[in-house]
């Protein structure tokens, strides 16, 4: 709404995606965490969303970039609606309210279809693309139970989640191959800390299952930033996380599991400290481009 009042921003085009994503990260870890999405569905997910956000920042200073495509906003729509349906037959899985709140969707969906159809005469490929799928859930909700029925959901925003990352990793490849190893490497150096910490989760003890949320959250809203400061030419720090942070944690885990202390309160200890280091370089990130906050830019 504020876009449209006052125009496009730099700080909202790239800010704007971020809150997405940490809405991703603070609704399918607790589904995970709950054993109501299996880990192998969650953490694909997870690695399109690092990999494509880390993808337009190492392409921002170049002359290419990463736009926005129709089947990445579909893919947005049908994750936040996905979750929605999932926590809802969770919920109640008797699937009555699941199957009652699709109907009801559908038929105002198509309601406003077919009186757009008979004052343009025509429909709008998104609405086709929403009968479609509130179509899919519907026929879901009614033929399997609750458990099949969050399964199957969450397969399908699996695979709309990939089929979008695969359309940016099909149009970077040509960039990341003229940019060479170095820049491959660096590209996927940025993903090792979040996926690694999310990885943790079905082992690590339920004190610290809120730890991997915070983790997600933070090295989301840290991206942003980041990719924000490439695209004003500013310092980019990102490479100390990379070069320091997970080697340090690493080394330190590993000497307290030499020392005897057992895999949990290792486990712990680590996402405990990597936590402490994702806060400290986000404030860190904030203090050094506060210019960029301060410039009046925020809508």
């Amino acid at each position: 709404l504020m876009a449209r009042r006052q125009g496009v921003t730099t700080l909202g085009k790239l800010l704007d995606p971020i809150a997405d994503k940490i809405f991703v990260a603070v609704t399918l870890v607790p589904l995970a965490d709950l054993n109501i999405l299996p880990m192998w569905i969650v953490w694909p997910i997870f690695l399109r969303e690092f990999l494509v956000t880390e993808m337009r920042r190492f392409m921002t200073p170049g002359s290419s970039s990463l736009k926005v495509t129709e089947l990445a906003k579909i893919k947005t729509t049908i994750q936040m609606v996905g979750v929605g349906l999932i926590l809802l037959t969770a919920t109640f899985p008797d699937r009555l309210i699941t199957i009652s709140f699709l109907s009801g969707l559908f038929v105002a969906t198509l309601f406003l279809g077919v009186a757009i159809y008979f004052k343009t005469g025509q429909m709008s490929s998104r609405l086709k693309t929403a009968l479609f799928f509130e179509t899919l859930g519907l026929s879901i909700a009614l033929a399997f139970p609750a458990h099949m029925v969050n399964l199957l959901y969450g397969l399908t925003v699996l695979v709309i989640t990939l089929a979008s990352g695969f359309q940016y990793v099909k149009a970077s490849l040509p960039w990341c191959l003229k940019a060479g190893w170095k820049a491959f490497f660096h590209l996927v150096s940025s993903l090792v800390l979040p996926l690694f910490v999310l990885g943790l989760l079905p082992i690590a003890p339920k004190s610290a299952h809120l730890l991997v949320v915070l983790i997600l959250a933070v090295e989301f809203a840290v991206q942003g930033i980041d990719m924000w400061a490439v695209q004003e030419k500013r310092r980019d720090i990102s490479e100390i996380k990379k070069r320091y942070f997970l080697p340090c944690l690493l080394a330190i885990s590993t000497v307290l599991l030499i020392s005897g202390i057992d895999i949990l309160s290792v486990i712990l200890c680590f996402l405990a400290l990597a936590s402490v280091a994702s806060i400290v370089y986000l404030a860190a990130d904030i203090w050094l481009h506060r210019e960029l906050f301060s410039s009046g830019e925020f809508f």
